[in-house]
């Protein structure tokens, strides 16, 4: 492998003059970091001295030198998990932003700040610079968006959590008025609301200058989430039109949408494909991890939603123990008939269809367990006992 040699030589003062080494070679060789040259299949085929040295350092042998052995790309759960930095390059007209790469070495984690930029006959080659790093330092950041644009990912289903390509974005702030006005963004994602309706919404009762309110923490929710964006540049999360603000559901996830998806595919098939549909509601209810916005118990503007989602969870489980009994897989459906029963502690048809399944299965003291803890909930809840006996249990299904 050449080191800097394969440089050429430039011709100063006409084509008369004498032939001296070239320029750009002398700042190649001294370049104070690591520089590499890569063939479109991210072979390395020339490198400076900085670069050997790091390279040595990692411990990696020169023969058959690439992009993916350094940096390891598609690794996974790593910033190139998706992707090979060199393909990156050929693919973009602009330098790719730099990013830093942490690489688990035998000697323990390293990383390393990693920019590059095509160059040669249409971009037939790829120059790489290499900085030495330090692995998992929160003090500088990966641009979470520098490989596939912006993007963020709210999950709603139980406690929320705000993610970017590189991580969770949390704290405090996610349970102060910052987050809860994008938790409402969240509730309302389906339409732009109203400056003056998101103030009366969140916190009823505020002075005339709530409009100033919602802006100010608008302009702190965004610096939240795009920290890296300039004065004037608009947002990728936060829409704003004509004094009303929305989710960006163009460069915004939720998890909800997803179950929701998931679950109503399912729903859609379950007479004709019992199958696929219980595997398509299985992957909704995975994401079904508490109440929507389950952080948020007393907030009055959650609860349309919270109940919408909360009733399709419950109608999902229904027909995945259908579908299940239906089969014979027993265990399955006792399995969503049991977080059925969590979602709906009082419907005494659900803890019947429990106990029936014990009994088909052998299980008669769990029946009669589950019964006196039916009988016990309901006598203190409603004062009257359950609508069914031990007794009235059926003996099996056909």
């Amino acid at each position: 492998m050449a080191t800097a040699t394969r440089a050429g030589t430039h011709r100063y003062g006409g084509a008369k003059a004498r032939v001296r080494p070239s320029l750009e070679l002398e700042a190649f060789s001294a370049f104070p970091y690591g520089l590499l040259v890569l063939e479109r299949d991210g072979r390395v085929v020339c490198r400076n001295a900085q670069a050997t040295r790091l390279i040595e350092a990692m411990g990696l042998p020169e023969a058959g030198l690439s992009c993916c052995t350094l940096l390891g790309c598609r690794a996974p759960d790593t910033v190139l998990a998706d992707a090979c930095l060199t393909e990156l390059a050929i693919a973009r007209e602009a330098a790719l932003p730099e990013i830093r790469v942490d690489i688990e070495l035998p000697t323990g984690p390293s990383a390393m700040w990693v920019t590059a930029a095509r160059t040669g006959g249409a971009g037939s080659r790829v120059v790489m610079q290499l900085r030495p790093g330090l692995a998992g330092d929160r003090r500088r950041r990966t641009s979470p968006h520098w490989m596939s644009g912006p993007r963020l990912r709210i999950r709603t289903l139980g406690r929320t959590v705000v993610e970017s390509a590189e991580g969770p974005i949390g704290g405090a702030w996610l349970d102060q008025r910052t987050g809860q006005l994008l938790k409402y963004l969240v509730a309302e994602r389906q339409r732009a609301v109203a400056i003056d309706q998101i103030g009366e919404s969140i916190w009823p009762g505020a002075d005339y200058q709530v409009g100033a309110s919602v802006r100010y923490y608008i302009h702190a929710l965004r610096r939240k989430l795009e920290p890296q964006r300039g004065a004037r540049e608009p947002s990728a999360f936060i829409a704003a039109r004509a004094g009303t603000y929305r989710l960006d559901l163009d460069h915004v996830d939720v998890d909800a949408d997803e179950f929701e998806a998931h679950v109503n595919a399912g729903l859609a098939i379950a007479q004709s494909d019992p199958q696929t549909a219980a595997e398509e509601i299985e992957r909704g209810l995975a994401l079904y991890r508490g109440d929507f916005l389950a952080d948020l118990p007393y907030a009055e503007w959650a609860m349309p939603e919270r109940h919408r989602l909360h009733d399709l969870a419950c109608i999902g489980l229904r027909h995945l123990a259908d579908i299940r009994e239906e089969r014979r897989v027993l265990d399955g459906a006792a399995r969503a008939l049991e977080r059925l029963a969590t979602l709906q502690p009082f419907d005494e048809d659900i803890h019947r269809r429990l106990m029936e399944l014990d009994i088909m299965q052998g299980r008669r003291s769990d029946a009669v367990r589950r019964y006196a803890a039916l009988r016990r909930r309901i006598r203190q809840t409603f004062g009257h006992e359950p609508d069914f006996t031990p007794a009235d249990l059926a003996r099996g299904r056909v």
